[in-house]
């Protein structure tokens, strides 16, 4: 290992130190025979609101500039889904940038594909943190809640599977937002978070 990459393993490990996260624990084992965990600490990978499918659920490392440290974590259940990831960045204009970015995508994907290949979202602004959206998707068999949160330095997303109604009421979403709340003031603990 090089001198460059022992310097961004051990900033990432003193950003965002082992158990922050709210599912980590449980990630972390033991688990149940039919649960599927994946935990990644990488600084590239893709952001879990992807609407354009651009990195995370193409599998594409993410080129958003100025991240500085990630960690996602996803649990599967036959077709059920749940995800959280916290990317901290250098500074808040990379974080906004964004959260910019989301709600463009959101807009310019909204509709995409046909038959049973389309997927729809829906998305409406969020009161948490300094900035947030709550995303609807829906597909031929699926549905997808997410909430994208954004505090100084630091973006937040959380997700799982369900659908949610047309207009995005905030009670769709519940568990979704008190896990951002709780991230968004766990979050400010961390000086790189600049909130």
């Amino acid at each position: 290992m090089n001198v460059t990459a022992m310097v961004v393993a051990a900033l990432a490990a003193s950003v965002l130190p082992e158990g922050f996260l709210q599912m980590e624990e449980a990630a972390r084992g033991p688990h149940k025979s039919y649960e599927q965990w994946a935990i990644s600490e990488k600084r590239t990978t893709g952001l879990l609101l992807d609407p354009c499918e651009h990195r995370y659920w193409s599998g594409r490392k993410a080129l958003d500039r100025g991240r500085i440290a990630a960690r996602t974590i996803v649990k599967t259940v036959e077709v059920e889904m749940q995800g959280e990831q916290v990317a901290l960045y250098r500074d808040e204009k990379a974080a906004r940038a964004v959260m910019k970015r989301f709600r463009a995508d959101l807009r310019r994907c909204a509709d995409r594909g046909t038959g049973p290949s389309r997927v729809t979202y829906a998305s409406r602004p969020l009161k948490v943190g300094d900035e947030g959206i709550r995303a609807g998707q829906g597909g031929f068999e699926s549905a997808v809640r997410f909430v994208a949160v954004r505090k100084g330095a630091a973006v937040m997303i959380y997700m799982e599977t369900g659908a949610a109604g047309r207009r995005l009421p905030v009670k769709d979403f519940r568990p979704l937002v008190e896990r951002a709340r709780t991230m968004a003031a766990q979050v400010c603990r961390l000086p790189e978070a600049r909130c």
